[in-house]
């Protein structure tokens, strides 16, 4: 074709040829400027389908206008006098070589290599904006102009998203890998997300797959799943990991590897999900890497010396691979990791409350570190807040009204948490309308006798564990679906804090036998799959386990860290005490601290949560003190005269209802001796007390004399959780509330009759506390 015309297009010579067509240097006779000129080969312009795959090429790249996307000037076809016709496409014409031509020579320099990475990624975000996946991205397809800026060239597999494929066409398919060029089949193979392998329909994610793979080549000069011929490189695509960054070069970053990682995840749902966050995520690493502050893979950053006083404590083997920052967060003492330069291990900085606000974190874990260690959640006002470590101040998240128990996407990018609604749900970190993800059980409610997620932390195999107290483990898929059963519970025995461990094999989570004080709880391993729980640590909750290769866990305020084998599921050593101080949420045993990928915590000082003090207050807001010791005491009730409080009370053994003498010098009776018992109601006549207990398997209403004369009587069974509110002044009826959260109901008993109980509110609202009128 050499000195022939494409209509006002003048072929020069030839530049390459690829599986879609030949490339030529061309001249537009008309502009006078070099083009280059792809033909699609005549063989190929006979078959529909193919002929329908290169205009789309053409209407694809036409449509987008990007500084490192090649321009499209033209598209047409000549008709030859023999009646052939020829296909063709005019782009800009470029000077320098594909990135495949400049990696010949070796690994790209780190921060040139991130700097293309970003271009291509700003590219493809033009592309997937526009509807367009170009699903063939690969080092033959991106051109390294003589600046050292990036081009993607050849959206020949694009798909628009909106436009439906011609009737018995195979778009799914590289026309790469229906060519007989062994060397395009294979440039293609090597780049195909496991979905393409697989046939499947195939969405933005799939050029995420393919720009891992290109990343991953270019800083290290390897391509990331290189097999002995077709199929063997299909097969890794499928099945195996490319090797890690640290047998390649100790001193790139850490966070590349991790960005690396999330790209070529076989599962589409754990990559990133947009390119744009994928960038954000290369722009901040190359920040990094030009300051000084990326840590690298081998942990050379970190070899320098740290003192006792740095240390604070911390046991050396725990203290030695992680940056420690200290902050404050109100009243709150905050131990916080940050990415720092050698020359700083240890900063410390404030973390200011948002005015007006209060911490919440009575009942279940209000605090949450990102797996990068560079922003933590909390919860304050039934709303989640947002502060990045490099932000002076933190900001609500939107669509996170009434959640509790916030936990990160294993990609951080994500949000999950126990909404006021009983739900397992998820939001962006960067907030807006909360997905619902399933019930916090199958029952669609939760268990215990107010109600609560017992931890829950969000894995790498595509599923969501949590705890559900004497119900036992549970998961959710991290995409929505039905709770499913994880780790049955035997009767009397509570579960918390579940977390998968590295293998994906063992659960480890808090076992407690009763519903005593969790301090009298142990750390176990379970197998996934079944199997006997295996004890770790006993005396003590909500162990985690943290990449130092350490289980970090809670007991009487303080956190402790002990060394674990993860291979061998086996303490290898002894505990040491690593924090004092730490806050607890009382009912459900959560320690107020996290631990992020890199091994930063994060923490809330104050103790134990659940340590009340009884006063009286008058209507002017004044308080006086009741002579009585703080405790971790719960529901309450005043007797008719003023003189007795019937109060819940948890202790080790569990609960139970203590009589108080408020005149009579703080002295106190044990009213309850069986069973849990919970929710103390005074009769009018103030001689019964009527609760709630498990004494007989459920939590049924129980009454039983103030004076103990007699023992304690059934007054209402049941097949669900029901709990005493309300007497009426008469002492003829009693207000009950029937079931758990998120489903509470509102129910009257017709007392010393036979009348069956009636519910007096029933909708598929949250209905607590009802209270009689003193009339």
């Amino acid at each position: 074709m050499i000195g022939e015309s494409l209509g006002p297009y003048k072929i020069i010579e030839p530049l390459g040829a690829g599986g879609m067509g030949e490339v030529y240097l061309g001249e537009d006779t008309r502009l006078g400027r070099k083009v280059a000129i792809k033909v699609l080969p005549p063989e190929f312009a006979s078959d529909p389908e193919r002929l329908a795959r290169f205009e789309q090429e053409a209407r694809a790249a036409a449509a987008l206008n990007h500084p490192h996307i090649a321009v499209v000037h033209d598209v047409g076809s000549e008709a030859a006098e023999d009646g052939t016709t020829t296909h063709f496409m005019v782009q800009e014409y470029l000077e320098g070589q594909s990135l495949r031509e400049r990696l010949e020579k070796g690994a790209m320099p780190l921060d040139k290599a991130l700097d293309l990475s970003i271009e291509v990624g700003e590219a493809l975000i033009a592309a997937h904006k526009a509807g367009i996946i170009h699903r063939d991205l690969k080092p033959d397809n991106i051109f390294v102009t003589e600046e050292g800026h990036a081009k993607v060239l050849d959206f020949g597999l694009a798909k628009l998203t909106e436009t439906a494929a011609p009737a018995g066409s195979e778009l799914s398919m590289s026309p790469t890998m229906l060519g007989t060029v062994a060397g395009q089949v294979m440039g293609t193979a090597g780049y195909m997300a496991p979905e393409q392998v697989n046939g499947e329909e195939v969405d933005q994610r799939a050029d995420l797959f393919a720009f891992g793979s290109v990343l991953y080549e270019t800083i290290t000069g390897r391509q990331a799943f290189a097999g002995k011929s077709i199929p063997d490189t299909l097969s890794r695509i499928l099945h195996d990991e490319p090797g890690p960054l640290v047998e390649v070069d100790q001193s790139l970053p850490f966070e590349l590897q991790r960005i690396v990682k999330k790209c070529l995840a076989k599962e589409r749902a754990k990559r990133y999900q947009t390119v744009g966050d994928l960038v954000v995520d290369l722009q901040v690493l190359g920040a990094d890497v030009e300051s000084g502050a990326a840590i690298p893979v081998g942990g050379e950053q970190l070899a320098a010396p740290i003192s006792e006083e740095t240390t604070s404590g911390i046991p050396w083997k725990l203290a030695a691979p992680i940056a420690v920052a200290i902050a404050l967060l109100a009243a709150f003492g905050v131990w916080i990791t940050i990415p720092s330069p050698p020359e700083s291990l240890v900063r410390r900085f404030h973390i200011d409350y948002p005015r007006e606000t209060t911490f919440q974190s009575g009942s279940t874990l209000g605090i949450a570190i990102s797996p990068d260690g560079k922003s933590v959640v909390f919860s304050a006002d039934r709303q989640l807040w947002l502060r990045a470590i490099d932000d002076p101040g933190a900001t609500p998240i939107r669509g996170t009204e009434r959640a509790r128990a916030p936990f990160f996407s294993p990609d951080g990018q994500q949000l999950g948490f126990w909404g006021g609604d009983g739900q397992i749900k998820r939001v962006s970190i960067t907030g807006g309308a909360p997905v619902p993800l399933g019930p916090a059980s199958a029952s669609g409610v939760s268990s215990g006798p107010v109600g609560r997620v017992y931890g829950a932390s969000w894995a790498d195999d595509g599923y969501i564990y949590f705890g559900q107290g004497s119900e036992g483990i549970w998961r959710l898929p991290e995409n929505g679906g039905e709770p499913q059963v994880v780790v049955e519970m035997a009767e009397g025995e509570q579960a918390h804090g579940p977390q998968l461990l590295p293998g994906g094999e063992w659960l480890l989570f808090s076992l407690l036998s009763g519903i005593g004080s969790w301090s009298g709880a142990s750390i176990v391993v379970q197998p996934v799959s079944g199997g006997e729980p295996k004890v770790l640590v006993a005396g003590g909750t909500d162990g985690r386990y943290v990449p130092t290769g350490h289980i970090v866990y809670f007991r009487e305020g303080d956190l402790f860290a002990v060394p674990f084998d993860a291979d061998s599921m086996e303490v290898t050593g002894g505990s040491i005490s690593t924090v004092e101080g730490v806050r607890q949420a009382g009912f459900t045993g959560a320690g107020q601290y996290a631990f992020s990928d890199r091994g930063g915590l994060v923490y809330l000082s104050g103790g134990a949560a659940g340590d009340f003090q009884l006063v009286w207050m008058d209507r002017d807001g004044s308080v006086e003190l009741l002579p009585f010791e703080p405790g971790p005491s719960w529901n309450l009730d005043l007797s008719p005269d003023d003189q007795r409080i019937a109060l819940e009370i948890q202790a080790e053994e569990g609960f139970d209802i203590w009589i108080y003498e408020a005149e009579r010098g703080g002295s106190r009776v044990l009213l309850t001796t069986e069973g849990d018992n919970i929710s103390p109601v005074w009769s009018p006549d103030g001689e019964w007390v009527f609760f709630a207990s498990n004494r007989g398997g459920d939590f049924d209403i129980w009454k039983r004399r103030a004076d103990r004369s007699l023992a304690a009587e059934l007054v209402l069974d049941t097949e669900t959780l029901v709990q005493p509110q309300s007497i009426s002044a008469d002492g003829e009826m009693l207000l009950f509330v029937s079931g758990a959260a998120p489903n509470r109901d509102v129910g009257i008993l017709a007392l010393d009759t036979d009348q069956q109980p009636e519910m007096l509110v029933a909708t598929a609202a949250d209905e607590r506390f009802p209270n009689f009128s003193p009339d």
